[in-house]
């Protein structure tokens, strides 16, 4: 009998693990603020990108999924089509085909391909930057970029 309730408790135990981490990133992004803003990023080259914020704390660690719209969507939007060909609507509005183009480049970065914009997908993408006196373009990682940002 006690057999039986450890083994049965261990199930238990199991189940919960389990569920705790297949859950674990929709709940982590539930949680986080909606990206509802903007931050204008200009690098030391001339070079700016728009990266969705909270809008409220200014802070980039926020998610952006289907329903969203603005300029932070646009922003997403253009690098999507600019530096991964994605051939969607710069028009603002988180739609469905913002969210399967979203996804297939998610699944080329080898993330996990959910649709959903969050501090991972910020990290990974190279973003469209263009520049301020002629209108060019390139596609680099925040990271990349010449710094200082400001």
């Amino acid at each position: 009998m006690k057999l039986k309730r450890t083994l049965a408790s261990l199930g238990a135990v199991a189940a919960l693990t389990l569920g705790a981490l297949t859950t674990g990133t929709a709940t982590a992004s539930a949680a986080m603020p909606n990206c509802s803003g903007y931050a204008k990023y200009l690098d030391r080259a001339g070079y700016y990108v728009n990266i969705p914020t909270d809008g409220q704390q200014g802070s980039n660690f926020c998610a952006m999924r289907r329903g969203a719209s603005g300029e932070q969507v646009r922003s997403l939007q253009e690098t999507l089509w600019q530096c991964y060909g994605q051939r969607i609507d710069s028009d603002g509005q988180f739609g469905p085909a913002t969210e399967t183009a979203l996804k297939r480049v998610q699944s080329a970065l080898n993330l996990s391909a959910d649709g959903v914009y969050g501090p991972q997908t910020r990290d990974a993408l190279k973003w469209n930057w263009n520049l301020w006196t002629t209108g060019g373009h390139r596609c680099l990682r925040l990271t990349e970029a010449p710094g200082p940002l400001s």
